[in-house]
């Protein structure tokens, strides 16, 4: 597995503190807590390719611990029933265009639009 780079460590940084404030967002108001403890979610992993374009250390969502820790039985939780994850909150793709969407208006460094590209063309 590769490790990821300088700017995909600042991506996940940047996915973290945007998430401390805007997890609602995503998941709605039950979720409006800035001291919500998350997790950093590759959604295809973080080897993942799509059209030859390296997107695992980019497609990421911030997730409540109780939606996301393999700990954790919540009938939501995308680890173990993601079926239940996507009826309640949407495709995880769609999530995470929605998540990218808001930090480019709020100044964040988004990333590239062939990583973004081949993001929207999965399955997740």
């Amino acid at each position: 597995m590769k490790q990821a780079n300088a700017k995909q460590k600042q991506w996940m940084c940047d996915i973290a503190e945007w998430a401390q404030d805007n997890l609602y967002v995503l998941y709605g108001d039950e979720y409006n807590d800035s001291h919500l403890p998350i997790e950093l979610h590759h959604v295809v992993g973080r080897s993942a390719k799509q059209n030859k374009i390296a997107i695992g250390h980019e497609f990421i969502l911030p997730v409540p611990v109780k939606l996301h820790n393999v700990m954790s039985n919540h009938t939501d939780n995308v680890t173990h029933f993601k079926k239940n994850f996507v009826k309640r909150f949407g495709t995880q793709r769609g999530l995470f265009a929605d998540m990218v969407a808001v930090m480019r208006a709020q100044g964040y460094v988004v990333p590239d639009i062939y990583v973004l590209s081949a993001i929207g063309d999965t399955s997740a």
